[in-house]
């Protein structure tokens, strides 16, 4: 929710009220009235400080404090505070190559997905030496050439060899690419200064591991799990930005960043959070005009929104929520026999659990 900052008193004079003090200054003998000459000289004056204590001073004043600044401002009132806004992340995920046994395929070889009409291809790189086998197989990890939500691609999308590898027959990617995140927006860079200021981060408790965790880019959210193996013992477990489990590179990205900081003798693991399908049924009537090929995009995606918004937050994804949402999507007039994994109830979330979008399958009941 916007924090609104409450405006001093003094800051709230109108036009009006500032004028009628300058015209209350006005010399003896001097007249006041409205098209004289001291009403004319004023008037300018008092639109201008008008317009000064009620627009930019307030304005200024937001960019002071934490709850309402934003942008290059709000970097500079993080950074006396020890937390800067986390970069971009590239997407990462496997890339199966087949080709003639003992191909070598090396790191930073680039693959890319097709260019379709104005969209340019999306160009990825190896991140290790990969060798056909015997069986003229091999699978290597790749990175997105550009950081961002643009290299998280669907499965069977990246089929080129940029740089071509004689041996090399075919390529692909037989799993979605993910983990790409953008640049922290503000309401995320926001709630950590906030948390780093609130919650005491000190000698290895909860709250630093957490704070240890979402300093690393990409990292969404983390949760911490003191003595989940006996004495001594820490978990950390991770979701990215985008909300869904996080890749292998940014666990063990988040582990070397801990082991950097952590306590002596504290014997920290850090995992990826599991992934819980929400899939979704219902049978709607359309409103005038609409088509279901129209509705159900826009309710998946108001649904992903929903579940990115609960991640590590909420212990269940609720039924009532989803319902809501339906009811709200545009083109949809009514809705029956709502249904989430199989069942008119709530899902819950078991502790190392994100939600993340299923299949949606949504039965027209008119038009």
């Amino acid at each position: 929710m916007p924090y609104e900052l409450p405006i001093p008193e003094f800051l709230t004079e109108t036009e009006e009220e500032i004028h009628q003090r300058m015209l209350e200054k006005a010399p003896p003998g001097i007249s006041t009235k409205e098209g004289d000459f001291f009403w004319d000289a004023t008037r300018p004056a008092a639109i201008e400080k008008a317009q000064l204590v009620q627009l930019q001073m307030p304005a200024l004043m937001r960019l002071f404090f934490v709850q309402t600044s934003y942008g290059q401002y709000l970097d500079y009132l993080g950074q006396p505070r020890g937390v800067t806004r986390l970069k971009a992340t590239p997407a990462t995920g496997d890339i199966h190559f087949t080709g003639s046994p003992g191909t070598v395929i090396s790191e930073g070889s680039v693959i890319a997905t097709l260019a379709i009409g104005n969209a340019p291809a999306i160009m990825f790189e190896t991140t290790e030496e990969a060798i056909i086998d015997g069986e003229g197989e091999a699978t290597a990890r790749a990175r997105c050439a550009e950081p961002g939500t643009t290299g998280n691609v669907p499965a069977g999308v990246i089929v080129l060899m940029a740089d071509p590898i004689e041996g090399i027959t075919d390529v692909v990617n037989p799993e979605p690419f993910t983990g790409g995140t953008e640049i922290e927006e503000d309401d995320a860079f926001r709630q950590r200064i906030l948390e780093a200021v609130r919650l005491p981060a000190t000698s290895g408790n909860m709250h630093h591991y957490k704070m240890w965790a979402k300093e690393v880019p990409g990292i969404g959210d983390a949760k911490v799990f003191p003595l989940w193996d006996g004495p001594g013992t820490v978990k950390v477990v991770v979701i990215d930005g985008n909300k869904r489990a996080a890749s292998p590179e940014l666990v063990d990205a988040v582990a070397a960043h801990i082991e950097i900081e952590r306590p002596i003798g504290a014997d920290v693991t850090v995992a990826a959070a599991v992934e819980k399908e929400v899939s979704i049924t219902a049978d709607i009537t359309l409103a005038h005009g609409y088509a279901i090929d129209q509705v159900q995009p826009l309710y998946e995606e108001a649904v992903t929104e929903y579940l990115k918004s609960i991640a590590f937050i909420e212990v269940y994804v609720s039924y009532a929520q989803l319902g809501k949402i339906l009811l709200e999507t545009t083109g949809v007039g009514d809705y029956a026999n709502l249904e989430i994994n199989g069942s008119a109830s709530n899902v819950l979330l078991e502790d190392e659990e994100t939600p993340v979008m299923g299949i949606v399958t949504l039965g027209c009941d008119g038009a």
